[in-house]
């Protein structure tokens, strides 16, 4: 088992992964940095859905709305900061990659739950940390 000093373990902005912004994501006219993964649906929304005593289904679709998952992992506590501050508003336009057109689509959206946590805290106090969100389609 390694035994690592203190200075072993002093991590710095020096040492983080460089941020790239090729995927195309971001918030209104502020690009995103891409995320370590995103995940998302193609959902059908209904105002009503049942089914006869034949089991036929009735129902009235009103839209299709895609939801996102957004995770970034071992970034530093301030690029959380930045991407929270952009995701403040109640409602904002968003743009990512859409796998059904091979293209750009931009959407108004809002964000869901933001969960992070700390990964590494070192001494010199540049913080690591996760953070994962959902942006939903208003």
């Amino acid at each position: 088992m390694a035994d690592f000093t203190a200075q072993d373990r002093n991590v710095g902005i020096q040492d983080m992964p460089e941020l790239r912004y090729d995927m195309g994501f971001s918030v209104g006219k502020h690009p995103l940095p891409d995320p370590s993964s995103f995940t998302g649906a193609e959902s059908d929304l209904d105002t009503m859905g049942e089914r006869d005593s034949t089991g036929y289904l009735h129902r009235c679709m009103v839209a299709t709305k895609f939801p996102l998952k957004m995770e970034y992992t071992n970034i530093s506590w301030e690029t959380i900061q930045d991407i929270c501050a952009l995701l403040r508003s109640p409602k904002f336009s968003f743009t990512y990659p859409d796998p059904f057109t091979g293209g750009l689509r931009t959407m108004e959206a809002y964000v869901g739950d933001r969960d992070f946590d700390c990964v590494w805290a070192p001494t010199n106090g540049v913080y690591i940390g996760n953070l994962r969100f959902s942006v939903i389609e208003y």
